[in-house]
Formats: structure tokens, sequence, C-alpha cells
């Protein structure tokens, strides 16, 4: 099976990252004549966030990282609900889609060579992930809240192999049916 460097990532991290989920404090304001109002503040971390509003209303926080990516975050998106917009320094980028609560449900995340990981994170702890590579086939991962894991790697050629837990094993070609379907594992 070939290695995969697949992360997941930590779902209250990531929650706790969204401006409009916390307490800004220090925040600046300006005005212009027509009644825009810009607000400005700094993260512990010394990152600058430049509030604003779209031209439909909706809040949109601008976050400049210090190592000179940009986060972007909505109060809400195109559905309705709260998302992240993350422009990484290295060229990547990912996307943070959040349930009315604010909390995490779903990261897509595209990598430098194109590659697309898509995580959906569970109430309870519990990680699937579909990993589209360029080159290589599709990873199909599942990790449970009490790290039992499996994966099935979907190769270009149409065959597949996987490892882990038989059960998850199982669940991963019923989530996928459409992919896996017809795929001797």
């Amino acid at each position: 099976m070939k290695e995969t460097n697949t992360r997941v990532l930590i779902k209250e991290k990531i929650e706790a990252k969204f401006v409009f989920a916390r307490e800004i404090n220090n925040i600046s304001k300006i005005t212009d004549g027509e009644g825009q109002e810009l607000a400005f503040s700094r993260t512990e971390d010394g990152n600058q966030i430049i509030f604003t509003h779209d031209t439909e209303g909706v809040e949109v926080a601008v976050e400049h990282t210090m190592d000179g990516g940009k986060i972007f975050h909505l109060s809400e998106d195109s559905k309705g609900l709260p998302a992240m917009h993350e422009f990484k320094y290295d060229g990547s980028e990912v996307m943070y889609l959040l349930d009315a609560e604010k909390k995490l449900e779903k990261t897509v995340e595209t990598t430098l060579n194109g590659d697309k990981i898509s995580t959906w994170y569970y109430d309870n702890g519990d990680t699937l992930m579909q990993e589209e590579r360029q080159t290589g086939g599709t990873l199909f991962r599942f990790v449970t809240a009490h790290n039992n894991e499996a994966l099935v790697w979907l190769r270009a050629d149409g065959s597949a192999s996987a490892h882990g837990d038989k059960f998850l094993i199982e669940r991963l070609q019923l989530i996928f049916k459409a992919q896996l379907d017809g795929v001797e594992i």
C-alpha cells in the first residue's frame, strides 16, 4: 500500500480560529462618507484582521497572517452558513465549512500539486476523508474517535487495495459506493 501523508486536522483548533465565533477586543473603526464601516484588529499571535461587509451585507473578516497567508472569514456563505477560506503562504488553500452553531463540518484542501482532500467531521469524533490525487488514484480513509482506522486505495487503473478495520472498510465501500461500486478489494 502506498504511504499517505494525509493528516487529520484538530477540529477544535480550526473552530477556535473562526473570527465570528469568538470575542474580538481592541477594534478600531472608521466610517467613510457613504456610511461604509471598516474595523481593524490584531490577534494575539500578531495577525491583522480587517472587518467589513460584502455588497449583500454579509459580515466578512480578512485576516492577514504573519507568514503571508490570508484567511477570509464569512459570517455566511452562499448556503447561509459560516465559513472560512484560507489561502496559505505556500500557495495551497483550504475551505472550512461550518454548521449553524459554528462547528466544523467539512474541509476541502487543494494542495500545490492539485491534489484535493475532502474531510468530513462527525459530532462523535469520527473523521472521513477522500483524497483525490493527480497521480496514483484516490484514497478513502475513515478514522474513529477511538483511533480505529481503515484505508481504501483506488488506483488510477481501477484496481484497489485496503488496510485496517474490516467493518470500517465496508463502511467506506458503502459511503463511497459511486466510486467503489464493482471494485474488488
